[in-house]
C-alpha cells in the first residue's frame, strides 16, 4: 500500500484544496477503509461557509472497502464492503438504556480525523462499519442521508390516507417521497423554489403533483382538502413558516435544516398555531440510524439511486464539484466523488 494518499481539504470562505497526506496508521478498534465513494452533503456546504476557520478534511456519506482492521474488530474483515455511519451511539448512557440510544451522541465517529470521506483512505471506528452488498458503491454512499430521510419521514408521523407536503427538493427530500408512499400517504405534493431536474425526479420517485413556488405561492395551491395534514421540510429555515399557515387541523411538520446568522430566526402566529392543534418537530439524524433499513430501501429499489445521483466526480475534481452544487441547484441533486 502506499503510504500517501490524496486528500481533500475546506476552509472558509468557500475554498479548497487537495494534498497529498500520509494514509492514517491503523489503531485498535478502529479500521482502515479504501473510500470508493463519497457523497456532497449540504453540511459539507456549511463548513465551506460558516464552520471551517481552519483547513480541515471533510466528507462523511462514505461507502468503501476495508483494507486493514485494528485490534478488537470482529464485525468486519479486510475485503468486506462497508458503510460507515457519520455517528454512533455508546450503548451505556441513561438514554441508550433507556431505549433512547436516538438522543445519545456519546458514541464513536471520525469527524476528528484529519482527513475524512473526501480522500483516498479514512480511519474508521468499529462502531460506524456497516457491511452492505447488492448494490454499487454510488449507490451505498446514500446510505447516509436515506437515514436521514427516514428520520424526517418516522418524526412527521404520517398516517393512512394523509395528505403530505414534501418542502424542498434537495436529495433527503426527494428521498423522503417514496417512503411518504410507504407510510400510506393517499396525496404528495413536492414543491421546490426551482424546476428542472428536481422537479423530474420528485415525478419519478412518486409525487402527485409537483410545483415551483416560483411559479405558484405555497399559500396559493389548491391543495385537495384545504391544506395539508403533514408536511416535511427539508428547505431553508423560513420554509416552516410557509408550511405552518396550509396545514390542516391537528397537522404536523418535521423539519430538518441548519441555519446561520439572521436567518435562524423565525416568527409565526402562535393563535393560529394553537386553536389548529399544529405540532412543530425537529427532525436531527444524529447519531446516524437505520443503515441497515436505509441499504435494503436501496437494494429493493424502493428508493431509486439512478433519480437521485446527478453527477459522479473525480476526488481531483472536488472544487469544481463544490461550487457547481452551490451554483447549479436546477440540474443538480446528488453529487458523488470517487477517489
Amino acid at each position: 500500500m502506499s503510504k500517501k494518499m490524496l486528500a481533500g481539504f475546506v476552509k472558509l470562505p468557500f475554498q479548497f484544496k487537495l494534498e497529498e497526506v500520509p494514509v492514517p496508521q491503523v489503531r485498535d478498534d478502529w479500521a482502515l477503509v479504501k473510500v470508493d465513494a463519497c457523497g456532497i452533503c449540504g453540511t459539507d456546504m456549511h463548513y465551506a461557509n460558516h464552520l471551517a476557520t481552519e483547513w480541515q478534511g471533510f466528507g462523511h456519506e462514505v461507502a468503501g472497502v476495508v483494507v486493514e482492521v485494528g485490534r478488537g474488530i470482529t464485525s468486519v474483515r479486510e475485503g468486506d464492503r462497508v458503510v460507515l455511519e457519520s455517528g454512533s451511539y455508546c450503548g451505556t448512557c441513561e438514554q441508550c438504556r433507556n431505549g433512547r440510544s436516538d438522543l445519545c451522541n456519546r458514541g464513536n465517529n471520525f469527524w476528528r480525523n484529519p482527513t475524512m470521506g473526501f480522500a483516498e483512505y479514512i480511519l474508521a471506528p468499529k462502531e460506524c462499519l456497516v457491511p452492505y452488498d447488492g448494490i454499487s458503491p454510488e449507490a451505498a454512499c446514500l446510505t447516509e442521508p436515506l437515514g436521514v430521510a427516514v428520520d424526517l419521514v418516522r418524526v412527521a408521523d404520517i398516517a393512512l390516507g394523509d395528505e403530505v407536503l414534501a418542502l424542498g427538493l434537495g436529495p433527503i427530500g426527494l428521498m423522503a417521497l417514496p417512503l411518504m408512499r410507504m407510510r400510506g400517504a393517499a396525496h404528495i405534493y413536492a414543491v421546490n423554489r426551482s424546476g428542472g431536474r428536481r422537479a423530474e425526479a420528485a415525478k419519478a420517485l412518486g409525487a402527485d403533483t409537483v410545483i415551483s413556488t416560483r411559479e405558484t405561492p405555497l399559500h396559493k395551491i389548491a391543495f385537495r382538502k384545504g391544506g395539508v395534514d403533514r408536511a416535511l421540510v427539508s428547505a431553508s429555515v423560513q420554509a416552516i413558516t410557509e408550511a405552518l399557515p396550509v396545514m390542516n387541523y391537528g397537522g404536523i411538520v418535521s423539519f430538518i435544516g441548519i441555519e446561520y446568522g439572521a436567518g435562524a430566526t423565525i416568527s409565526f402566529d402562535v393563535n393560529d398555531f394553537h386553536f389548529k392543534k399544529l405540532q412543530l418537530r425537529a427532525s436531527h439524524a444524529a447519531p446516524a440510524l437505520y443503515f441497515p433499513m436505509a441499504l435494503g430501501l436501496l437494494r429493493d429499489g424502493h428508493v431509486d439511486s439512478q433519480q437521485v445521483i446527478s453527477h459522479v466526480m473525480p476526488l481531483d475534481k472536488l472544487p469544481e464539484a463544490m461550487q457547481m452544487v452551490r451554483d447549479s441547484r436546477d440540474e443538480v441533486l446528488k453529487v458523488v466523488i470517487k477517489p
